[in-house]
């Protein structure tokens, strides 16, 4: 599925759920829960604005790293969707206030 395609979907939250079980990650959905817990909203407009900062945000090697990733992938759009959020996770994993340290990895 395209990431575009993806994120058009992201307004319902349980297609959120939905798309973040189908990644078979349940840490990453978790520590996405979590975040979004952390920042006091869904984890539909959490995971959403985490794109956001991502685009606006990675430098050159996480561009090539979520290109790569990407480009290996069966499913190019989930592989960039958990690229992102992994990043943006790791970015965030000291700033979090819910966040446990054993939940942020990396």
């Amino acid at each position: 599925m395209q990431l575009g395609t993806l994120l058009s979907r992201f307004d319902d939250q349980s297609v959120v759920l939905e798309i973040l079980l189908e990644m078979n990650d349940l840490a990453l959905m978790s520590r996405v829960q979590t975040a979004a817990k952390g920042a006091d909203t869904d984890v539909g407009a959490w995971a959403y604005d985490a794109v956001g900062r991502f685009i606006a945000s990675a430098g050159d090697e996480q561009w090539l790293g979520l290109v790569s990733v990407a480009s290996k992938a069966s499913d190019p759009g989930m592989a960039a969707l958990r690229r992102m959020l992994e990043v943006v996770l790791q970015d965030n994993k000291h700033t979090c206030r819910d966040c446990k340290p054993a939940m942020a990895t990396g």
